[in-house]
């Protein structure tokens, strides 16, 4: 219609919550457990995904030791252990 004008509300983009740990080591706990996975390891469980994920796009292991703030004993023994270094 001439001369109507249409109001639109935009709605800002949600502010991402922090997760208490509990609450975070709980839900992770569950997930593994439904299929039947056992881990000790709930709270680090992407860890060991991110860095062979990061690995496979390109990064080296310098890159990836520094995004996820580990020292070289932490990342070559734990979450690189099956990966070529350079």
């Amino acid at each position: 219609m001439p001369g109507t004008q249409i109001e639109m509300k935009i709605k800002p983009p949600r502010q991402a919550q922090e997760w208490p740990y509990s609450s975070y080591r709980d839900s992770i706990g569950k997930t593994l457990s439904s299929p039947g996975i056992r881990s000790n390891k709930k709270t680090h469980i992407n860890c060991g995904s991110s860095t062979r994920m990061a690995s496979n796009v390109g990064a080296n292991v310098d890159q990836i030791r520094r995004q996820g703030r580990w020292n070289n004993t932490t990342i070559n023994g734990a979450y690189l252990t099956n990966l070529p270094r350079d």
